[in-house]
């Protein structure tokens, strides 16, 4: 089981097969890039809305999925993360 690396604009995304019937989500949202509590719990609670309405368009199979937050993040809205990640889980960005 083979993990995968993907880059979007403001996120990195680290995502491997979890064996499971279900996708996991995990979150990287540093302290040092936002010392602001409210501006960090901001990023994690757009990114776990998105994954509870769009974890279904994700490809099979199930996969654990850690996103890390990147400076800029703190200024998406909820319809631009979803392009964002849209992109990246059907392919249009690069991955490595």
């Amino acid at each position: 089981m083979a993990g995968k690396r993907a880059k979007s604009i403001h996120f990195g995304l680290n995502f491997t097969p979890n064996g499971l019937e279900y996708h996991r989500l995990g979150l990287v949202v540093q302290k040092r890039l936002w010392p602001s509590a409210v501006r960090r719990n901001r990023i994690k609670r757009v990114i776990r809305e998105w994954f509870r309405l769009c974890k279904g368009e994700i490809p099979p199979p199930a996969k654990d999925i850690v996103v890390i937050a990147r400076p800029g993040a703190e200024k998406l809205s909820p319809g631009d993360l979803h392009k964002e990640f849209s992109r990246v889980f059907h392919g249009q960005e690069n991955s490595r």
